[in-house]
């Protein structure tokens, strides 16, 4: 379909100083005009800002093994929201000498006190980060020398500590250590400030670990000058899949530095200025000492551009501040942060978990350039950001795109247009879309191509001041044939056939969902910015799903080249399926729920199916039927309900998994948060309304968790506000809704609201009701592509490389099937029976042929005594059953069957070859010998007294994969 969109007035950029004032936040222009929230503007029970509980999170729950951690991975510490500082602890548990790379709740020690960290990431002790650590140490210093190197003995340096010392507060962390040091962690964008507090210990030291990251080391350096300390480190980047990044720092202390040293390696030397180590963990630091019972404030910059950028990133943001008025205006950032979704009602834990939940959110992504705009890309060269804008990295685009990335755009719109254009920027700079970088390490990691759908839903949401134009030309130029430009994996297969075939292990069924929902977004894009071709190419290949739905057994299920596997055992993770089950990713088609909805069997089935499916909400992926709620492919998943007309089931799921799966404890959070994701799908499961069309900004409405809340964009007009009295008082489904003040029972809102802002007034019941339950109240199902031709099995001699008919890299001559009698737009008879087949019209690298999964094709209401295909298999010969579909309503069975491409004199199903070349383009730009044939199905009867308006092409086919290039009806005699 294409859709009319509402489009906004263009939103003019305001100005937004480059060079910061010292003190300020990189972020204050962004929260600029919001007033704190507070208890009475917030509405009834705790604040916002005093809500939030950074241990939430921390804690493994070591009685759940679901397939992965369940455990948040979140951590306390002092950071801005998006901020490239996040000053924090990072433990280890002395009984196991389990240091997991993060905060883990049960750990007994403290690592030390590092300058960033990722929130929530999986590849556990791979988590990468934590760079620069300090260690406060009160110990001996035999002839002024440490006792032991770090790098021999770092766990000698450990901190003992308990939680009943522990304070966090969003911007502020404090501990006092079993050593009795106070330490207080507070943060500007790119500085950290700290401050030790030795008044009850023996000795003050601070030891500077440069060579302390959490993931492997290959370099590092410091020197000590005076009251400065400086270096750089490079390290692993996050999972250690290839990627390594360079950090630098510069911290200056408030008090005189009596004494220091280095070390390098096991060597320990008082008095050295400087120290540098190359791939040895822990191998390079310095130690200061200082008055005993000092009270020591450091400031440390940080930069991933050079020492000296560290230097200027602490003087421009702290250079006149204390440690308290830098907390002061941390806290005060968050407030305004915060106060951007003012929630009214909820009990005390609702509103933390809530609140929490928001403020893991707003962590990630994080400013990369300096305070002078210079940033290091992932080119390794320096670049200048634009005047008034700031350039983001670090995207988990797997987990981003289903919610975290749509909530950071309706907040914070013009961090929505920052993130896109440093998108856009990384795209240029590297020539491909990475799917998981971190900094400016471009890499992939988990499965699927999702920046593409995470920059179209931050479009939808209306941050559009980027550089739109460019940023879908890249796509065009890199998701198409040939595969040269791509990073997706397995793109030859999937950009010729539609699909990944199953003995390509990696996860191919579900990557091959992934990207269907990639193009879809990509779709969408083309469809704002006015690109029809664009549009039509990548709407076709949205629908790409359905190559891999079985209708046998009505289930998504992997698909070989040689027919679909039915033994595979759907509730088990393998390698068909990402970190989740084919029952749980089975519901994942956001864009197309409703034919999903049709192809398993219609609503009642579906909707049985969905219910049991929904039994148990975090069943994990060993064995198991359920869903899988504590991780991204399941997030969808509870809103199918709306399309089965029963939106108050999609209430009651997402109201059990917040009371069930979540909560305030430590393990509150029930699998890894994945730097914000799980927490934001939290937040908008409270909302009573999710973006699950993704790359659209279209709203699901579910119903709302409390009476009243307020969202502000910050930096612009734009609110919207929910309404729904009595949810409080146990009135928790919606039995009516209110668009502005316009009545409606769709239960759903388009993003042209979600663009404009606006109010949601919901009339809200004890007990379900009709709200919802018509057929005209779905949310859209976008059907535009469906029945496209979706295969390219054609092509020229030399570039086997722009198709493959058989999954393997062979594809059919350009050349050898003109000299044959195809060229494109060849009419090609069959016998005397009156049919007269039309060869696809197509250019290099088009469609030419479907695979079917059910496509119509329309004929016209034309007349005909028979129909006959026009077509071959591959991994063949395969059948399948086609539908005529007459004028008036009704309709014909028809068996489609044909015979392999390269069959020798093995014909079957009464084929007849129309078309015979000899030698077939290899994906390697070669040819082969092979004989290959185009064949013509023996004529099926029809009703010659009818007019048929279309025929239904098969939804599969028994073994092989079918491929039709056309379809005629017979003029002659009636056949059959």
């Amino acid at each position: 379909m294409w859709r009319s969109v509402t489009r906004l007035r263009p939103r003019r950029p305001g100005p937004r100083p480059r060079r910061l004032l010292a003190g300020a936040l990189a972020l204050g222009t962004v929260l600029a005009g919001l007033a704190p929230a507070t208890a009475s503007a917030s509405g009834r029970g705790v604040d916002p800002y005093d809500a939030v509980d950074q241990f939430i999170g921390t804690r493994l729950d070591t009685g759940q093994n679901k397939g992965n951690s369940a455990y948040g991975d979140t951590y306390p510490g002092a950071t801005v929201p998006f901020g490239m500082v996040q000053s924090s602890p990072t433990t280890y548990r002395s009984g196991d000498g389990d240091q997991k790379g993060g905060y883990e709740y049960t750990a007994d020690r403290l690592r030390g006190f590092g300058m960033t960290r990722l929130s929530g990431t999986g590849c556990e002790g791979r988590f990468s980060a934590f760079d620069f650590p300090v260690l406060p140490y009160t110990g001996e210093l035999p002839d002024g020398a440490l006792p032991v190197s770090p790098a021999t003995r770092v766990t000698d340096y450990y901190l003992p500590f308990r939680h009943d010392r522990e304070q966090a507060r969003p911007g502020y962390y404090k501990v006092r250590t079993d050593n009795d040091v106070s330490t207080e962690l507070t943060a500007t964008t790119r500085t950290a400030v700290s401050r030790y507090d030795f008044s009850g210990a023996a000795r003050s030291a601070l030891l500077i670990d440069v060579a302390g990251s959490n993931n492997r080391v290959f370099g590092s350096q410091v020197t000590v000058s005076g009251n400065t300390v400086s270096g750089w480190v490079e390290s692993a980047a996050v999972c250690d899949v290839g990627g390594r990044y360079r950090a630098y720092f510069s911290t200056t202390f408030d008090r005189p530095v009596r004494a220091f040293g280095t070390w390098r390696g096991t060597t320990v030397t008082p008095g050295s200025a400087t120290a540098r180590s190359t791939g040895t963990p822990h191998g390079a630091g310095a130690y200061l000492v200082f008055d005993k019972g000092a009270r020591v404030t450091a400031k440390s910059g940080l930069s991933y551009v050079s020492v000296a950028g560290a230097a200027h990133n602490r003087d421009t943001e702290t250079r006149s501040l204390g440690f308290g008025q830098v907390r002061d205006r941390a806290a005060r950032t968050w407030r305004e942060a915060l106060g951007t979704l003012a929630a009214d009602g909820g009990g005390r834990d609702r509103r933390v978990t809530f609140y929490t939940a928001l403020y893991h959110a707003l962590l990630h992504p994080n400013v990369f350039d300096d305070a002078d705009g210079r940033w290091t890309g992932y080119d390794g060269q320096v670049h200048q950001v634009a005047r008034g804008r700031h350039e983001y990295v670090t995207y988990s685009g797997w987990d981003a795109y289903r919610g975290q990335a749509q909530l950071v755009a309706l907040l914070f719109p013009k961090v929505g247009d920052d993130i896109n254009q440093s998108i856009v920027d990384m795209v240029r700079q590297t020539g491909t879309w990475p799917n998981w970088p971190h900094l400016n390490q471009s890499q992939q990691k988990m499965s699927g191509d999702s920046l593409q759908s995470l920059l179209a839903s931050v479009d939808a949401f209306g941050s559009t001041h980027y550089d739109r134009s460019g940023a879908l030309a890249s796509m065009k130029a890199t998701q198409s044939l040939p595969a040269t430009a791509t990073r997706r994996a397995g793109a030859q297969q999937y950009f010729s056939t539609g699909f990944l075939e199953s003995r390509r292990g990696g996860a191919a069924t579900s990557t091959t969902l992934e990207y269907a929902v990639d193009d879809f977004g990509i779709a969408q894009l083309a469809r704002r910015l006015g690109d029809r071709d664009a549009y039509r190419t990548f709407m076709a290949r949205a629908q790409n799903w359905q190559n891999v739905f079985d209708d046998t057994t009505r289930q998504i299920r992997p698909r070989d080249r040689t027919g679909f596997d039915r033994g595979f055992d759907l509730g088990l993770r393998g390698d068909q399926f990402d970190q989740a089950t084919g029952y749980q990713y089975g519901w994942l088609v956001p864009h197309n729920v409703g034919t999903l909805i049709e192809k398993r069997g219609g609503i009642a089935r579906a909707t049985a199916e969905l219910d049991e499916h929904t039994k148990d909400l975090d069943a994990g992926v060993y064995g198991v039927t359920g869903a899988y709620l504590s991780n991204q492919p399941s997030f969808s998943m509870p809103y199918v309900y709306n399309w089965l007309r029963r939106p108050d089931r999609t209430a009651d799921v997402l109201r059990r998994a917040v009371t069930e799966l979540y909560g305030t404890s430590p393990s509150g959070l029930p699998g890894n948060d994945d730097l914000g994701s799980l927490s934001a799908w939290y937040v908008w499961a409270n909302l009573g309304v999710y973006p699950s069309v993704y790359g659209t900004a279209d709203l699901v409405v579910s119903a709302p968790m409390f009476d009243h809340v307020r969202i502000r964009s910050a930096g612009t007009g734009r609110t919207l506000t929910l309404r729904a009295d009595g949810v409080s008082r146990g009135r928790v489904y919606v039995a009516g809704l209110r668009v502005d003040g316009r009545r409606t029972t769709r239960s759903w809102v388009d993003e042209g609201f979600t663009r404009r802002g606006g109010t949601l007034t919901f009339t809200m019941a004890r007990t379900p009701g009709t709200w919802g339950t018509g057929a005209g109240d779905v949310p859209p199902s976008y059907t535009d592509g469906a029945d496209a031709r979706n295969d390219i099995g054609t092509t020229p001699a030399g570039r086997g490389d722009l198709g493959s008919l058989d999954l393997s890299g062979n594809s059919l001559s350009r050349d050898r099937l003109a000299a044959a009698g195809a060229a494109p737009g060849a009419r090609l008879p069959l016998g005397a029976t009156g049919a007269v087949f039309t060869w696809p019209d197509t250019a290099p690298g088009e469609p030419d042929n479907w695979i079917p999964h059910g496509q119509r094709i329309a004929l016209g209401g034309a007349r005909g005594t028979g129909i006959t295909f026009l077509g071959l298999a591959t991994n063949g010969p395969a059948q399948g059953e086609a539908v005529v579909e007459y004028t008036d309503g009704s309709t014909q069975r028809v068996p489609v069957g044909l015979t392999d491409w390269t069959p020798g004199t093995d014909y079957r199903f009464g084929n007849v070859p129309l078309v015979t070349t000899e030698g077939r383009n290899t994906a390697g730009g070669g040819s082969d010998s092979a004989q290959a044939k185009v064949f013509a199905t023996a004529p099926v009867a029809l009703d010659p007294d009818r007019r048929v308006a279309s025929v239904v092409l098969p939804q599969g086919s028994d073994r092989g994969v079918l491929h039709i290039f056309d379809v005629a009806l017979t003029g002659g005699p009636r056949t059959g």
